[in-house]
């Protein structure tokens, strides 16, 4: 397994006393990563590239960089790679019409003739080739092409635990042979107005006067996972190796100390009493995440966890990845033991994936890490 470069934000100190009226997360320096590759794609498909699709397409670019620097993967294996998203699309959300609407940052309530002139601003999501940017596998086809990878795969729609079912579904279909390889890329931005109006309406957004909640981010990663006689025929050199990854569908809102026992239970029987490493969920809502912990505390015997969310916040559906990321990272998590990564889905399930680090990551050469 080979891990792409994050890009993520965490800024809690510009959180806003009043969220519905201000993003969390300032876009500039994802707008300066889609700057940098549009030069490098075709006519066609700069036409139809969207922000997810490029960071995705980045965060691959990095894997790749990573994946092959000492051996390149050859074009006869990227003829048999997937590909997985689980990405944001452009939505028809109208940020500026809504602020205009609701008075945001005026003095005066706006009159009919400039709410009318606003209106004017959506004849661009009704252009022809707006369609190809609201497809959910925008960001499929942009790193596929790029890529040359054909050998199927398909974007996931299941929330914040979209990265651990694309772990799943790809371990899976690599260990019975139809697959020499996947890649896996995620983005979200839990920062975008409509994502900040839905979960303050919840009551789930930290901020100034409500110290309890989500820091909303915004982030996309990708790894690369291959066979590992495959890695090894090439003398490449594998981050990690995974062994196990499981998922179970739940209608809950929050898994309690109960579910994840019992899923523990089921997945890692053969780790009860142990002492793991475990990379805990923990998105920043504190009664989720103390029966995340009791869970771990009941069923493993003084596991050492980490929890990284609170220096990058919440991504919403690529957290799954950027943990791992941060996992393989992080000098902290020592080599050659076995490590639980823990992942929820609201109304979606839980999952977890057991792995081992194998070799330190190096940052890329070209940019810090």
């Amino acid at each position: 397994m080979f891990c792409g470069r994050l890009k993520t934000q965490n800024i809690p100190d510009q959180l806003s006393s009043d969220p519905q009226m201000s993003l969390a997360v300032e876009p500039d320096m994802l707008r300066a990563d889609i700057r940098k590759i549009v030069r490098k794609l075709a006519r066609e498909d700069r036409s139809i590239l969207t922000e997810p699709s490029a960071l995705s397409l980045k965060s691959a670019m990095d894997a790749f960089e990573i994946a092959e620097s000492l051996s390149p993967i050859e074009e006869d294996q990227r003829e048999n790679m997937a590909v997985y998203t689980s990405a944001e699309r452009d939505r028809e959300f109208p940020a500026e019409l809504w602020q205009l609407v609701h008075n945001s940052g005026r003095e005066t309530k706006p009159d009919v003739e400039e709410v009318l002139s606003e209106i004017g601003k959506l004849r661009g999501a009704v252009h022809p080739l707006a369609l190809f940017k609201k497809l959910p596998t925008n960001a499929l086809y942009h790193i596929s092409k790029y890529f040359n990878l054909r050998g199927g795969g398909y974007p996931f729609q299941r929330m914040s635990l979209g990265g651990m079912c694309m772990l799943e579904e790809a371990a899976a279909k690599i260990s019975r042979g139809q697959i020499q390889g996947a890649v896996l890329s995620a983005y979200g931005n839990m920062g975008s107005l409509d994502n900040r109006l839905a979960f303050t309406k919840m009551g789930l957004v930290r901020d100034k006067d409500h110290n309890d909640g989500i820091v909303p981010g915004a982030g996309a990663a990708s790894v690369i996972m291959e066979p590992l006689a495959q890695v090894e025929a090439r003398r490449a050199q594998p981050l990690a190796i995974i062994r196990k990854v499981r998922s179970r569908y739940s209608d809950k809102m929050h898994a309690n100390s109960e579910d994840w026992v019992d899923f523990y239970r089921q997945t890692f029987a053969d780790l009860e009493g142990a002492s793991p490493i475990v990379i805990r969920y923990d998105n920043g809502i504190a009664e989720a995440g103390e029966a995340e912990q009791a869970a771990i505390d009941q069923f493993f015997n003084s596991a050492l966890t980490f929890s990284y969310k609170k220096y990058v916040g919440y991504t919403g559906q690529p957290n799954n990845l950027i943990d791992l990321v941060f996992s393989l990272f992080d000098p902290a998590v020592p080599l050659d033991r076995p490590v639980i990564l823990n992942g929820v889905g609201s109304s979606t399930g839980l999952g977890a994936m057991l792995f081992e680090k194998q070799n330190e990551a190096i940052p890329l050469a070209k940019e810090a890490a």
